[in-house]
């Protein structure tokens, strides 16, 4: 049988942003199999949304629940991989949208490539969110950044492995990335290709702030070489549903 892609997006409020980026997800030259959206606590008119889109593939809307846990982006993406089925996952930033050939070309990559385990694109390129109601071939390109360490294609079996991301770092900005980082590079080395689009005016409205905490766990799980989180995961209540 063929490898099968889940897409995990993880989403705080900028519904809007949120139902584009499925929507592209479903335009891609290489269809997913499921896409899976996680509502981390924001408002629920996301799900509503989503139903306005005609559905090219299999789509999941789970909601975290009350009480709001902000910052529980590791959680929101626990969630998606524990209710998905691929053999590789993308997971994105409801703000960071896939080129129509990014997921073809990062899973060439990953066949032809058995030591490879993470795909992130290349760069980033800017897009206004006054123009992301239009088709894709008429976004006006602003600019352009590096590539998003959130954002990226990972074989299933390492993020196993890892028993999933730490929901220590949940509640507080910051230093994730660093940790998931540093515990995937002792599984698997990474590659790059391809790009994403970055909405401009997208990221959630929250203070973005590194913080202090959650920089003593990630140096203190460095330090013992952690690739466990002790704290577990999916550690709040959810609902989910196939829409």
């Amino acid at each position: 049988m063929p490898n099968t892609l889940s897409v995990i997006i993880t989403a705080y409020n900028k519904n809007d942003i949120t139902k584009i980026h499925v929507r592209e997800c479903m335009n891609a030259d290489l269809m997913p199999d499921e896409i899976i959206v996680v509502n981390d606590s924001g408002t629920p008119d996301l799900k509503d949304k989503l139903k306005e889109l005609s559905k090219k593939t299999k789509i999941i809307y789970a909601e975290i629940l009350p009480p709001k846990i902000l910052w529980n982006y590791n959680g929101a993406c626990n969630l998606g991989v524990w209710l998905s089925r691929g053999d590789y996952l993308a997971i994105e930033d409801n703000d960071n949208i896939p080129h129509k050939d990014f997921y073809g070309e990062a899973i060439k990559m990953l066949e032809e490539n058995p030591h490879l385990g993470r795909i992130i694109a290349k760069a980033r390129q800017e897009v206004s969110v006054k123009d992301i109601e239009k088709p894709v071939e008429q976004w006006n390109l602003l600019g352009s950044r590096g590539a998003n360490q959130g954002t990226y294609i990972l074989r299933r079996d390492i993020y196993l492995k890892l028993k999933g991301q730490d929901e220590r770092f949940c509640g507080r900005y910051g230093w994730m990335y660093y940790d998931w980082k540093r515990r995937m590079l002792t599984q698997t080395l990474f590659s790059s290709t391809g790009t994403y689009y970055y909405v401009l005016e997208g990221q959630c409205d929250l203070p973005h702030k590194n913080d202090q905490q959650n920089y003593h766990i990630y140096h203190s799980s460095a330090r013992e070489r952690l690739i466990q989180s002790p704290a577990g995961i999916l550690n709040f209540k959810f609902n989910y549903e196939v829409l």
